[in-house]
């Protein structure tokens, strides 16, 4: 029951968050996804776009019996009972026009979108995140793309981006994955070159990270145990990365296919170099269920990414460490992510974290398979 009334009670701060901005919605009803994640305008068109573009990945919670992701009559009358309040009846025609209401997953920001006019305008209830992306845009745009900011308001705390009609990532064929992988390691290959050659990164071991985090996790002396004492001593560079790096989060441009954008940087901060690369990896697989990538990693089709990468910054790709640098970044991540965590929840990704560890365990067993080219 403590579930469920949590639920409610964020459901019901979502439509007072959504009442509180109709000023830049389009008048009309409206309704939430089945997710319950995000509130759209109540038209087919709409309804499709939407789905089509901010549904993948998003889960249907089950109160009944305490699984995470299963679509229970309970949600349905929630999703029933709130989208009877959803309606706009706003008068005035103003300059923006949102059609979408997608509440930030850190609970700062709401994204609403505008179709017609091609704009996402973001309000922020923080002015430190406010300011942190913009500083985060500015720190960026010169090694990646990024949706251009077309208007803002300090005061008010809003952006306005340029909304980018992208081609979902449910929809990437072979040559648009490899492309983006392509891309992905040569705009951070440049990335590193700039900040290693300037001497931009802080050199930590990974220990000392360690020492950050609680002393008795038998999750932790897990990650701690796949990671040679001698690795863990090694200073390895730190430096601003993206923090959250997956295929949602690449945009391919439907009017030119060989454009891609990053978007979402709302979590990023001072990583190890490699952050990124396995993030997207783990992101992928846990979320997506889609391991190849990890798969392609464990069996060399990264490998002159990676010894570029570590070369850049003086180092030696050691190929038979692939599983210490993944429990390194998992330290990285346990740090940035799990470390205000609640006791469910990491019981939750530590069964995700053994399930991923015994897939590229048993990739590293065997044989070593021809490369694809």
């Amino acid at each position: 029951m403590r579930r469920l009334s949590n639920y409610y009670t964020q459901k019901k701060q979502l439509v007072a968050g959504f009442d509180e901005r109709k000023e830049f919605l389009s008048s009309g009803s409206y309704q939430f996804d089945e997710s319950m994640t995000y509130i759209h305008l109540d038209d087919i068109e709409t309804s499709r776009k939407s789905k089509e573009l901010f549904s993948h990945g998003l889960h249907i919670i089950n109160f009944a019996n305490g699984g995470f992701f299963v679509k229970t009559a309970v949600t349905k009358v929630l999703r029933f009972y709130f989208n009877k309040k959803l309606f706009n009846d706003r008068k005035t025609k103003e300059a923006y026009n949102g059609t979408v209401y997608l509440p930030g997953g850190n609970g700062k920001d709401v994204k609403i979108f505008d179709f017609d006019q091609n704009e996402v305008l973001i309000t922020y209830s923080d002015r430190e995140i406010f300011q942190q992306k913009l500083d985060t845009y500015s720190q960026f745009r010169n090694w990646f793309p990024i949706p251009p900011i077309i208007d803002k308001d300090e005061k008010r705390k809003l952006i306005i981006e340029r909304y980018i009609d992208y081609k979902s990532s449910e929809q990437w064929d072979d040559y648009d994955t490899k492309f983006i992988v392509n891309e992905v390691f040569r705009r951070y290959l440049e990335y590193f070159k700039e900040t290693g050659a300037n001497g931009k990164a802080d050199w930590v071991p990974s220990v000392e990270i360690r020492d950050l985090l609680p002393a008795n996790s038998a999750f932790l002396e897990e990650i701690e145990g796949g990671i040679s004492q001698g690795l863990s001593e090694t200073p390895l560079p730190m430096l601003p990365v993206h923090g959250d790096l997956w295929s949602p989060n690449i945009l391919i441009d439907k009017e030119d296919l060989k454009k891609i954008f990053f978007i979402d940087w709302e979590m990023a901060g001072d990583m190890y170099f490699f952050y990124d690369f396995f993030v997207f990896m783990w992101n992928e697989a846990i979320i997506n269920k889609n391991y190849s990538f990890i798969r392609y990693y464990m069996e060399g089709d990264y490998d002159s990414y990676f010894d570029h990468a570590f070369e850049l910054f003086g180092l030696e790709f050691d190929k038979g460490r692939k599983q210490e640098y993944l429990n390194i970044f998992f330290l990285n991540m346990y740090v940035r992510r799990w470390l205000d965590a609640d006791d469910r929840y990491l019981e939750w990704v530590w069964g995700e974290y053994r399930k991923f560890m015994e897939y590229v365990i048993s990739l590293d067993a065997l044989p070593d398979m021809p490369r694809r080219t």
